[in-house]
């Protein structure tokens, strides 16, 4: 086995083989690499050993540098800023069971090597030499299978660990079930940052099923060795199965999931992996990602820019996750079932702040229905909850950033074509939301609502990220005007639109920023571009962009382009990955920065994006540490996937794209309209930057802007690349995106 594919292949790779779900899994992706099918609810993806001093190593689980494996967990969150889910956990053993696992992360655990190490979509394998064991398994949406070929004559094991929940757990239960060769159980577990895992909890429930007899069986209560007991139930539990001398004889292990009951976790099990056959299941899921992988096209670049490129695509294809069961049922933010609408499926776990920018837009392009279903989901969410989640995973709002990213996110979904939801319930539930004191399952929904409707500003003595909160809300308010126009609600769209200028009242004149304001109306002094007071990760220059429905009002608060060059020149000459928060320079690992590459392009010079966006495209590569930053459930590598085809949604809630020039030779995108969008570029792009002409089914193209709907409809957009910037094109006075007032 391998990390990576080999490269120097004389024939173009295919979409799925391209994708290397390595990528992002070390540094600071936290990404992981386990099986999941797309939209998955469930995902078998190893995790490293970890105590509470190593956080950024127990972010996802699993960690590149590592050289452990304590286990597989059923649940994983790709590339969050923060440790969570990894539930479930269980690890196939041999030898003695002589320590118990309860509250030990190390208790069992195996040495293993990226040579035995293979991940590919749908599918993970790895070899545990300290228990002489390979493992491999695949996914589908529910449930998946597992084989653990153990080369060793002692006895062969597995040990389910629920106690490894990223934040441990707060209640379950396990039951072995000897004459059906099952285990299931059920687990109490949340909390988000170390939190406690009582601290705003959901259940997930589960089954495995074996297809060898158990030779001996029994559990742990706590540090107590129980054997032969079928059942425990606690906060400190652990259970274990034996098999016996399996030497040359593989043990499979078929298991599901749901957050409903064991019973539904049965019927997923029974409905999607009926028989025992490894490699059907995993050409099913194969075949699902083929279909998904293809919708986006690329011809040229090098292998590995496409392998990055396919990587990027596939890691937006893993969130949000199917919540509902096979027969319908899930549990909503009322902690009541409820039975999702035929057709249709309920979607869970959103990290809206960071996926709104990019992410919605890709998502929406590339899987128009399921974004229909996602947006419903959230209504469903509000509808049960008491207002709209803002972070949330599976049934339970965490309250994590700041802003009301619900809204861009739904809006950037309708602009792209996901039309198939309850319009006119949403834009309602906006309203409600946005203009009343609600509470979404207890935690507040817009934050602060009432000083910003007073004030027109979060004053930053009521709230510590008052400037950014404000800069957020205004995109919030913007994003449910263009919801109240599409539902023909035009008095509504005009209040928005008034408090989506609200950035105006935090503007500083004398040091041209957006500057923490108090109650009062004084600024916050001592105060510094650099200061992180007043915002949420970041500064005053990171944020000085954030207007993208404005940036026009912007350059003119501001004193005019040339400033704003001057500033964008020097905010750009360095790019920074990981962890910046406090530096002055373009933070590429953080979403507030994003847009910052195409601002240029507001300035009449768009070849200075066009160039800075290939130095934004090399800050990526095709090796564990080939992203720039948190993954953030694919909203990083949504940014590299636009930046790549040379289209980039730098208005949340407009439909529509910036043009930086394509990285490859020939983009194809399958439309939701069931067209085929073709980018095409001359004269080598991968070495050329800068943009020499642009036409759209053979009509010339002078604007860095180009609306959604004159493409949804397919053609060819071609692009003409040269190694020296073009000072005419994209320059005229009606070239640069639109802003609105």
């Amino acid at each position: 086995m391998s990390v990576l594919p080999l490269s120097g292949a004389s024939q173009p790779i295919s979409p799925y083989d391209a994708v290397n779900p390595f990528i992002g899994t070390g540094n600071e992706g936290n990404c992981y690499p386990g099986a999941q099918a797309p939209f998955g609810m469930i995902s078998i993806s190893p995790n490293n050993p970890f105590d509470k001093k190593e956080d950024v190593a127990s972010r996802p689980g699993y960690k590149y540098s590592r050289t452990e494996i304590n286990g597989f967990g059923m649940t994983h969150f790709s590339g969050v800023g923060c440790h969570a889910m990894q539930d479930l956990q269980f690890l196939p053993v041999t030898g003695s069971l002589d320590r118990t696992p309860v509250g030990d992360r190390f208790a069992y655990r195996s040495k293993f090597s990226h040579e035995h190490e293979t991940a590919k979509p749908g599918y993970y394998a790895v070899s545990l030499p300290d228990y002489q064991v390979d493992t491999k398994f695949t996914a589908m949406p529910h449930s998946a299978i597992g084989e653990f070929a153990f080369k060793s004559a002692d006895d062969a094991h597995c040990v389910f660990m629920p106690t490894n929940s990223a934040n441990g757990i707060g209640a379950g239960e396990l039951h072995i079930e000897t004459s059906s060769m099952t285990v299931t159980g059920w687990v109490s577990t949340g909390g988000f940052c170390w939190r406690d895992p009582h601290d705003r909890p959901y259940r997930v429930y589960f089954v495995a099923k074996f297809n060898a007899r158990f030779s001996d069986y029994g559990t742990w209560k706590g540090r107590e060795k129980f054997p032969r007991q079928s059942n425990v139930a606690g906060d400190d539990i652990a259970a274990f199965v034996s098999f016996g001398n399996r030497k040359d004889r593989p043990v499979k292990m078929k298991m599901a999931i749901s957050y409903v009951s064991i019973d539904n976790a049965r019927q997923n099990l029974n409905a999607e992996i009926s028989c025992w056959d490894f490699d059907g299941v995993h050409s099913t899921v194969q075949d699902e990602w083929t279909d998904y992988l293809s919708r986006m096209t690329v011809e040229g670049g090098t292998e590995a820019e496409r392998k990055t490129f396919y990587t990027a695509v596939y890691h937006n294809l893993l969130h949000p996750n199917i919540y509902n069961d096979v027969n319908g049922a899930y549990m909503g933010f009322d902690d009541k079932v409820h039975q999702v609408e035929p057709g249709r499926k309920q979607y869970a776990n959103f990290s809206l702040w960071d996926t709104y920018r990019t992410s919605s837009f890709l998502q929406a392009l590339l899987a128009p229905k399921e974004s229909s279903d996602m947006i419903q989901s959230l209504l469903h969410d509000a509808e049960q909850g008491g207002a709209y989640p803002n972070w949330s995973m599976n049934n339970v709002e965490y309250g994590v950033m700041n802003g009301y990213s619900t809204f861009p996110f739904i809006a950037a979904m309708y602009a792209m074509g996901a039309r198939d939801f309850d319009l006119q319930a949403s834009k309602d539930m906006m309203k409600k939301v946005s203009t009343s004191y609600l509470k979404c399952k207890g935690y507040q929904g817009w934050v602060c609502l009432d000083d910003y409707m007073r004030y027109g500003y979060v004053p930053v003595d009521r709230h510590g990220h008052g400037a950014s909160m404000t800069l957020e809300y205004c995109i919030d308010d913007f994003s449910i005007a263009q919801i109240c126009k599409a539902a023909g609600d035009s008095s509504a769209y005009s209040y928005y639109m008034d408090r989506a200028q609200n950035f105006e009242n935090i503007f500083d004149k004398e040091t041209r920023l957006f500057r923490p304001r108090k109650q009062d109306g004084s600024f916050l002094s001592p105060f510094t571009e650099t200061g992180t007071d007043g915002y949420n990760e970041g500064n005053a220059i990171q944020y000085f962009w954030s207007v993208p429905h404005n940036m026009d009002a912007v350059i003119s608060l501001a004193g005019g382009r040339k400033f704003v060059e001057d500033r964008l020149d020097a905010f750009t000459s360095k790019i920074n990955r990981g962890w910046a928060p406090d530096q002055p320079y373009y933070w590429l690992g953080n979403e507030p920065c994003f847009g910052s590459a195409f601002v240029y392009n507001y300035l009449g010079k768009p070849w200075k994006s066009q160039l800075l966006v290939r130095k934004v495209l090399s800050s990526f590569n095709d090796t564990p540490d080939g992203l720039p930053g948190d993954d953030d459930a694919g909203a990083m590598s949504a940014l590299y996937v636009f930046s790549a085809i040379g289209l980039y949604p730098c208005i949340p809630g407009i439909g529509g794209f910036t043009v930086t020039g394509p990285l490859f030779d020939r983009v194809q995108i399958r439309t939701g309209k069931g067209k085929v969008l073709a980018i095409t570029a001359q004269n080598a792009p991968t070495v050329n930057p800068y943009i020499q002409s642009v036409r759209f089914n053979k009509k010339d193209v002078t604007s860095t802007w180009i609306p959604w709907h004159q493409l949804e409809n397919g053609g060819v957009l071609d692009f003409v690349m040269g190694n020296m910037p073009d000072r005419h094109w994209g320059t005229g006075s009606n070239a640069a995106p639109p802003s609105f007032y």
